[in-house]
Parts: C-alpha cells; sequence; structure tokens
C-alpha cells in the first residue's frame, strides 16, 4: 500500500496542472474565519458554497436558453470543485468523461453494468486509499462528492439503455404483471433515447446546486428543466414560481445548521462511548443517546435541505400541474423527508425517508434489477459508503430487521383493527408502539454507522 500512496504522490504535480484555478487568497481568509467560528477550514469551504448557491440560483434562472444554463453549471461547478476539493476535482471529471466513452463507445448491452463495476471500483479504491491516509479522518474530500456523481453516472449509462437498448416493455409490456409493469413503466419515464451533447452531460455532473452535497437525480430532470420542456402545459411554458419552496427548505436547513451549531458540541457522538453515561440506568441512556443523534442528524439535515433549496430556485424538483393547472409542488428531488422519518412506523418507512436519492437509487438500479434481493440492496449500499466495519454491521442488520416488521405487519396489525375493518383504539396503540420499536431500532442499529470501527 506505501507504494500505491507514493505513486499517488508522484502524480500530485500533474493533478496541480489540472487545477488551474488559484483560491489560495480565499483559502486565507476562509482559514482566518474557521479559527474564530471554531470551525474546520474545509467544513467552512462546503458551507459557504451551500450558501452561495442561492444568488447564484437567481442568476441561472435568468438565463435564456438551455446552452448558456449548462456552460454556467459547467464553469461554476468546476470552479466549486476546485475550490472546495483542490487537485481532487480531477477525480470526478476522469469518473465522468470514462463513463461517458463507455455508453457512447462501449458495448451498449453490457454498458451499464461496465459503467456500474467501474465507478463502483474506482470509488472504492478511493476510500481504501483513504482508510490508509486518513483513518478516522472525517476531512471533508472528493469522497464525498463522487459518492454523489456514482449516483449520477450509473443512472445515467442505465437511463439510456432503458430508453434505447432495452426493448422489453416495448416488446412485453401487455404481458407483464402489474408490479412488473409498473417497474418497467418507471424506467421509461427516466430514459432518455440520445446520447447527451459533452456540454449537456457536464452541465449534469458538474450542477453547482447539487455537486458537493446532492441531491443527486436523473439526466431526464436536468434535461427537461434547463430546455423548459418540464414546464410546459398545452404546449405553453407556465412554470410556476419556487421562490417560495426554495425558501422554506432553505429556513428549515438553517435553523438546523443553527441548532447543531450551538447545542452539537454539547451532546457531542463521543457519548456513545461514554463510560459515565453507560454507568447511567437504562433510560438515561437512552435519552441522552438519542440527543446525541438528534444534532448527528440535524448535520446531515442542514445540508441536504439547503442544498435542495438552492436546487429548486434553480427550478428542478417541479412535480407536475394538476388537472385545474396548479402546481403540485416543488418536492420531486427531495433529499429528506424529515418528519417522515423521525415518525416512521417500520424499519422500511424510516429507510425511505432517509437520504431519498439514493434510497431511489438503489431501489432503481439495484434492488429491482438483482431479483428484488434486499440483501444486494444493503451490500451495495454499505460498499458505497465505505469499508469501516460499522458500515457493514449496520446494513447487514437491516434486512433481518425488515423482515421482522414485514412479519410483525402481516401477523400482529389485523389483531388491532375491529372486526369491520375500521381503525379504533387498539389501532392507535398499534401505531404508537410501531412507531416506539422503530425508534429504538433505528438508533440502535445506527450505532456502529456512527462510531464506524474505533469502539466496535
Amino acid at each position: 500500500m506505501d507504494r500505491v500512496v507514493d505513486f499517488v504522490e508522484h502524480l500530485q504535480p500533474y493533478t496541480e496542472l489540472a487545477t488551474p484555478l488559484d483560491f489560495s487568497f480565499l483559502h486565507a481568509k476562509v482559514d482566518e474565519l474557521s479559527v474564530s467560528l471554531g470551525l474546520g477550514s474545509d467544513q467552512l469551504c462546503y458551507v459557504l458554497c451551500l450558501f452561495a448557491a442561492y444568488p447564484l440560483a437567481v442568476v441561472y434562472k435568468l438565463l435564456p436558453g438551455a446552452s448558456l444554463k449548462h456552460v454556467f453549471d459547467v464553469v461554476l461547478g468546476v470552479s466549486i470543485a476546485q475550490f472546495v476539493l483542490g487537485s481532487g476535482w480531477v477525480h470526478s471529471f476522469i469518473s465522468s468523461f470514462l463513463t461517458y466513452l463507455i455508453v457512447k463507445f462501449g458495448p451498449s448491452k453490457h454498458a451499464p453494468g461496465i459503467v456500474f463495476l467501474f465507478n463502483m471500483l474506482y470509488m472504492s479504491a478511493s476510500h481504501i486509499y483513504r482508510l490508509y491516509v486518513d483513518y478516522m479522518g472525517w476531512t471533508l474530500d472528493f469522497t464525498g462528492p463522487q459518492m454523489l456523481l456514482v449516483i449520477k453516472l450509473t443512472s445515467f449509462a442505465y437511463n439510456y439503455y432503458d430508453g434505447v437498448v432495452d426493448k422489453t416493455f416495448e416488446k412485453k409490456g401487455a404481458e407483464m404483471s402489474p408490479g412488473i409493469k409498473k417497474v418497467y413503466e418507471g424506467r421509461q419515464k427516466l430514459a432518455i433515447q440520445e446520447i447527451p451533447s459533452l456540454l449537456e452531460f457536464f452541465g449534469y455532473v458538474y450542477s453547482f446546486t447539487t455537486f458537493l452535497a446532492g441531491p443527486a437525480f436523473e439526466i431526464r430532470e436536468y434535461l427537461d428543466v434547463t430546455s423548459g420542456k418540464k414546464f410546459l402545459m398545452d404546449g405553453k411554458n407556465k412554470e410556476p414560481s419556487s421562490v417560495l419552496a426554495a425558501f422554506s427548505k432553505f429556513l428549515v436547513g438553517s435553523l438546523l445548521m443553527a441548532a447543531f451549531a450551538v447545542y452539537g458540541p454539547m451532546y457531542p457522538l463521543s457519548n456513545l462511548h461514554d463510560p459515565k453515561i453507560a454507568a447511567q440506568p437504562l433510560l438515561y441512556q437512552i435519552r441522552d443517546l438519542y440527543i446525541a443523534l438528534i444534532f448527528c442528524k440535524a448535520k446531515y439535515y442542514s445540508a441536504w435541505k439547503i442544498a435542495e433549496g438552492a436546487t429548486v430556485l434553480c427550478g428542478f424538483g417541479f412535480e407536475g400541474f394538476n388537472k385545474d393547472g396548479t402546481s403540485r409542488g416543488w418536492n420531486g428531488v427531495s433529499n429528506m423527508d424529515i418528519l417522515g422519518f423521525e415518525f416512521s412506523q417500520s424499519i422500511r418507512a424510516a429507510s425511505r425517508a432517509w437520504n431519498k436519492g439514493t434510497q431511489n437509487w438503489l431501489e432503481r438500479y439495484v434492488y429491482t434489477r438483482t431479483g428484488n434481493s434486499l440483501m444486494a440492496t444493503y451490500f451495495i449500499s454499505a460498499f458505497w459508503h465505505g469499508f469501516y466495519p460499522g458500515y457493514y454491521i449496520f446494513f447487514m442488520s437491516l434486512p433481518l430487521a425488515t423482515a421482522v416488521n414485514r412479519l410483525a405487519f402481516k401477523r400482529l396489525r389485523p389483531r388491532f383493527i375491529e372486526a369491520d375493518g375500521s381503525f379504533g383504539a387498539k389501532k392507535k396503540i398499534y401505531d404508537v408502539l410501531s412507531y416506539l420499536l422503530t425508534l429504538f431500532a433505528m438508533h440502535y442499529f445506527v450505532m456502529p454507522f456512527q462510531v464506524l470501527n474505533k469502539y466496535l
């Protein structure tokens, strides 16, 4: 492994040459500000870019024509990548460009599988390298955006495959069961019928509001929004305002970020292994650990919601029109259903509410393409996250918990429903118990995910 590290260091001067933008002045100012705020400079760079996306999104919305928006995305996205990641930005370019070449010139039938394997191996090599040089480190580097890029690039390959290569639905759609037919109909909605231009493709890859923290969505959404096709009704562009929706997401994200900044240090994750906490009565342990995890989740909630708000302000995430012409809403690229997660009554519901972009990716491009295998889906999810043992303990525990949930729903839930099928007081008891048990189970299972390895 030392030889690999030496080889990577040998390549460093070349990656520096591929990073022409000089942000040394801005980095110096960020370093000064990070000292006064008590925040790591890498984290502060992320946060500044998340907030800077809002005024830039206003400019983006005013740009006439799709081509200008693609150029804007590429220029800003690459600039943000170099500002935050330095020479690490080249990984996004290498993996994206090679993916484009594979899809365009590779064997069309096998291109999605090749792209999936290539990007997962590239991501895995990055995780392993980081494990070696920064074990248990929390520095924000290129691996975070690269994980999002894996979602974008693999879905892009499958979207082209579904639109051009796979004719299963066209030939056998009428014979399919309702469940299978629904899956294929969903694929057709996201499919693309031709290879996008390099400008369109890299505009999607470096979309400036999504590159650092998501949300990651399919290229069909990107192309339809930038071209204006998403907002057509009766042949006319009737795009509704997204300002209020974007502001509400920004407000939620900002409040959660403030809560994390103020109260997070008071309830650190080190509480998960504090001997003083362990010596307390069980209920007090549960209370303190739950509070610590609340503020841990707030960190993710805030970043996702702030990034989502800027993305919505650009016009992405529109859910379409009702029959009367009114808007259905702007949650089409929502990455987090906070209330849905916090008050879920099953492991499955909680999983679907958390990091929805990743959950959609796993369902559309892993679960439904591996014979609905939960084990394969959770394994790929763990593999995507990295190689700390905690990831595998967490994700390999979920299939069993999900199976128990399904069994309880099938066998126990009917006992809490009235004879006439109505929901009475007994059903409310079932709902409360389901909520509490799911709450305890999720926070118990997530412990290894948070401590990763050191305290396992």
